[in-house]
C-alpha cells in the first residue's frame, strides 16, 4: 500500500522500519497516549509488530502503515486502520509521530489521507478514533481533519500509564473531503 501526498507518504511497513519504531517508542510522551504497548518496548517487539502488520494487510483485515518522507523514505511515525467491519461500514484509526515531527501538520494531513482510503478504497461509511481526554494535540488534529467528538467512549481501552476517560471522534463519508494527490 502507498498513498503519496508530497512531501510525505503512507506506505506499508518494512522490516527496516523496526529501528525507528523502537527508537520512537522509547519516548514516554508518545507511549503514554497509546492503548497497548509492551513495557519495556524492545526491538523484537517492533519486528513482531511489522510481521503482524504485513500479515493483516495481506489479508485485508487491518492496515498498519508508516508515515514517511516522500523523498528519502524516512519513517516519521505510524498510522493504522483496525476493527474494520464491512457489514456495518465502520473502522477505527490510530496514529503517532516521532516527537521531532510534532506540530508540523503532518498528522492532520495523514489522518485525512487514511480516512479517504477508508472511504474510497475500503468503501466504509464511518471512521472512528479513540483519544485520551488529555491528548489535546490529537484532538486538535482530528477536529482539523473533520472529525467530531461523539462524547466519551464506552470502550474498555486503558493503558498502564493513563487512567483517564477517552473520547470517541467520528467522521462519515458525506462529511469527508477528497484525498490530496501527489504534486
Amino acid at each position: 500500500m502507498e498513498i503519496k501526498f508530497h512531501p510525505y507518504k503512507i506506505r506499508s511497513l518494512k522490516l527496516s522500519d523496526a529501528e525507528k519504531i523502537y527508537e520512537y517508542l522509547q519516548d514516554f510522551n508518545i507511549v503514554k497516549y497509546l492503548a497497548t504497548v509492551p513495557n519495556p518496548y524492545l526491538l523484537e517487539n517492533a519486528l513482531s509488530f511489522i510481521q503482524f502488520a504485513n500479515e493483516m494487510e495481506n489479508e485485508q483485515k487491518e492496515f498498519h502503515c508508516a508515515i514517511a518522507q516522500f523523498e528519502n523514505d524516512t519513517m516519521l511515525g505510524l498510522i493504522g486502520v483496525k476493527e474494520i467491519n464491512f457489514h456495518s461500514g465502520t473502522c477505527e484509526i490510530g496514529y503517532w509521530l516521532g516527537r521531532e515531527y510534532h506540530n508540523k501538520g503532518i498528522i492532520t494531513r495523514s489522518i485525512k489521507q487514511i480516512t479517504q482510503f477508508c472511504f474510497d478504497d475500503l468503501k466504509l461509511q464511518t471512521v472512528k478514533a479513540i483519544v485520551f481526554e488529555s491528548n489535546s494535540a490529537s484532538i486538535k488534529a482530528l477536529e482539523k481533519s473533520g472529525f467530531t467528538n461523539s462524547g466519551y467512549s464506552d470502550k474498555a481501552y486503558c493503558n498502564a500509564i493513563l487512567k483517564e476517560k477517552m473520547y470517541e471522534f467520528r467522521i462519515t463519508r458525506e462529511h469527508s473531503v477528497s484525498r490530496e494527490t501527489e504534486s
